[in-house]
């Protein structure tokens, strides 16, 4: 390994030295390709031998598993995220209400409950406003409008 570094860096001062007394002209480029060519061959020089080599893999003392602080954090801020497009969506609607998304124990995160308390209605169009946050939601969030309850108050 020693050696292969060592003649890299020689190859390095021999292409220093080189730009430095070669004239400009047409020949010069010929000469740093041919150049380069030979760099590459002496840094690509240990490759045959590394590839013959039997490679073990061993990973009897790596310890795998699940990272459930980042699952849970990820799920946090997926939970907040569909939270706030609700709420964005309802307010763009007329509605100011507060979003609460509960997810299946599952993996891939699926909804289980949306729960929506709507703060400012009027009581005489109350089961409009059911149907109309519903529908809202189950927009927004692209999900069956059975998930979704509506609380009005």
């Amino acid at each position: 390994m020693g050696v292969w570094i060592m003649s890299i860096v020689g190859v390095i001062c021999l292409g220093i030295l080189l730009e430095i007394m070669l004239p400009d002209g047409k020949t010069a480029k010929y000469v740093k390709g041919a150049f380069s060519l030979l760099v590459v061959f002496v840094i690509a020089a240990p490759l045959p031998n590394l590839l013959k080599k039997d490679w073990v893999l061993d990973l009897s003392g790596v310890n795998f598993g699940v990272d459930e602080e980042y699952i849970v954090s990820t799920y946090a801020a997926y939970v907040d995220t569909v939270e706030r497009s609700a709420e964005r969506k309802l307010l763009e609607d007329g509605y100011v209400a507060d979003v609460k998304v509960e997810l299946k124990d599952a993996t891939p995160a699926a909804l289980d409950k949306v729960s929506v308390a709507v703060l400012n209605f009027k009581p005489e169009i109350l089961p409009d406003i059911t149907q109309d946050v519903t529908d809202i939601v189950a927009d927004a969030l692209r999900c069956d409008k059975n998930y979704i309850s509506v609380t009005v108050g």
